[in-house]
């Protein structure tokens, strides 16, 4: 058990991998602003936290956080690079200005593919203009939540929006239950805007990997034991400290759409 006190708590679904990736998201950029933070998972099933020990004198290191991505000015640009302009819009890489992170990690086929198959968003929904629909929600669920901005509910907290990643499937549909699809018609569908911001962060360096014999399923690992950030990525991908591993499928609704869905728990 661990001994270091944490001063970031936030409860997860570790069956979510959005809410997974969300953590691992929160510490990339808590590592980034406080280099000596260290973060774990306690608990299990629904009672699960997530932990981060910053070590910085601020009172709330979490709502920092979050004040940072929902109201900083000039938050996200368009990456300048030779031959971004070649790209689609929808595969641009972004940078995350306050923290000095690129984001670019769509652009890494697991296969011979050009793009992720975690990619699960196309079309008018680039990274640049999801991150920016993603904050308005933010903005909306923190001014209609006092604590929003330190609460451990962080990722439950839902807000309708007309575009997502697709990273957490709690937010899910079924077109057969609808009749045509929300994402492509611009429909608001619930959404926890900081669990698909922070997830969107938190796959530029934790990556899963795909399970052997199921197409489109990949598989994560979460860790017990406080870990930075460098650490952590290898935990996530069953290395170290690696405790209970957890596989998802990417579900596609069409060839361009999909979204993450529930993950299963998987002995080794």
């Amino acid at each position: 058990m661990s001994t270091s006190v944490s001063d970031i708590r936030i409860d997860v679904n570790p069956r979510n991998p959005g809410q997974f990736f969300a953590c691992c998201g929160l510490l990339e950029l808590a590592s980034r602003r406080w280099p000596e933070s260290e973060g774990w998972f306690q608990g299990s099933g629904n009672r699960t936290v997530f932990h981060i020990e910053t070590k910085s004198t601020e009172n709330d290191p979490l709502g920092k956080i979050v004040q940072i991505l929902c109201k900083c000015v000039n938050l996200v640009k368009i990456a300048q690079d030779d031959g971004i302009q070649n790209l689609q819009a929808d595969r641009q890489p972004i940078v995350l200005l306050p923290f000095d992170l690129r984001l670019d990690w769509w652009l890494d086929a697991y296969g011979e593919g050009d793009k992720s198959e975690l990619k699960v968003w196309a079309g008018q929904q680039t990274p640049f203009r999801l991150i920016n629909n993603m904050r308005e929600a933010w903005r909306a669920v923190t001014a209609c939540t006092a604590d929003a901005t330190s609460s451990a509910k962080l990722l439950a907290e839902r807000a309708p929006t007309s575009g997502r990643f697709g990273f957490d499937p709690a937010a899910s549909w079924e077109a057969l239950d609808v009749g045509f699809s929300p994402d492509e018609q611009g429909v608001p569908v619930l959404t926890s805007p900081a669990t698909e911001i922070l997830a969107a962060v938190g796959l530029q360096r934790c990556r899963p990997y795909p399970v052997a014999g199921k197409p489109r399923w990949f598989a994560y690992h979460i860790w017990r034991s406080p870990l930075d950030i460098t650490v952590a990525a290898a935990a996530v991908a069953g290395h170290g400290c690696a405790a209970e591993r957890f596989a998802f499928p990417v579900v596609m609704r069409n060839p361009q759409y999909g979204t993450f869905g529930w993950a299963n728990p998987l002995d080794d």
